[in-house]
């Protein structure tokens, strides 16, 4: 695998993994400086906006470790590579 998408699961793995820590902090109502950073309600998922993402942390996380373990793209880093789609659109969704 080449340098640069190494970088780049590396970082999709350490998004996800904070991503996922402050939706776990979120559900639990645990309010702060670290789950409120780039945060805003969105209207689309109403009673779910917690739970929604969850799903594709798992993926990212999961998904890059085993693409960085193994040292080459494969089937589940490609995945993950599609599933970069998914979170533009809940981020621009209102």
């Amino acid at each position: 695998m080449k340098p640069l998408l190494r970088y780049f699961f590396l970082t999709i793995l350490i998004l996800s993994i904070y991503h996922l820590v402050r939706d776990i902090l979120q559900t639990f109502e645990i309010h702060n400086s670290f789950t409120n950073i780039f945060h805003r309600p969105h209207q689309w998922c109403k009673l779910y906006c917690n739970y929604v993402t969850y799903p594709l942390d798992l993926l990212g996380i999961v998904g890059s470790w085993l693409a960085l373990r193994q040292n080459k793209l494969g089937i589940i880093g490609v995945i993950v590579l599609l599933s970069l789609p998914l979170w533009l659109l809940a981020v621009v969704l209102p």
